[in-house]
């Protein structure tokens, strides 16, 4: 219960903080980002980068994520198709099927069902802070939760 409480309390304190929202539609990708400062979430995540459903996650298996990008991140394919993600200044942070490392921490979190608010009403107000929802197909039953990104 501390951490969903903790989890809510840095989601509300990002809220306050995020100026415009963001999001970017890259062909069929879907690639969240957000607009204002940088997440001062410190955990570190490692593993891998994967599309699946024309979503970008991270995670595998049973434990995906929806990452939430900071503004000025992109994705595009290299030239074997494979999703390249590029931070601001174009360095490449992540490559689809690649393990890689970033901080941040999750803002909404869908289990232990019994220990978090209902999945429904997490999202809705996470998309509130965005301003735009996250499509059904990146939500699916093995996905664990949402990301917001910090230093990669």
């Amino acid at each position: 219960m501390k951490r969903s409480l903790s989890v809510l309390a840095v989601g509300l304190l990002l809220a306050a903080c995020n100026d415009a929202p963001a999001m970017t539609e890259s062909g069929d990708l879907f690639f969240p980002t957000q607009e204002g400062p940088r997440s001062g979430m410190q955990a570190l995540y490692r593993g891998p980068l994967v599309v699946r459903d024309g979503c970008v996650l991270i995670g595998g298996p049973d434990d995906y994520t929806v990452p939430i990008w900071p503004n000025g991140f992109a994705v595009e394919p290299d030239e074997s198709g494979r999703a390249v993600v590029r931070d601001s200044e174009g360095t490449v942070v992540a490559i689809d099927g690649e393990t890689f490392e970033m901080g941040g921490g999750f803002t909404v979190e869908f289990r232990p069902r019994d220990k978090v608010e209902p999945r429904d009403a997490q999202l809705q107000r996470l998309e509130e802070w965005l301003g735009y929802a996250i499509p059904e197909r990146c939500l699916g039953p093995d996905v664990y939760g949402v990301w917001i990104v910090g230093e990669t």
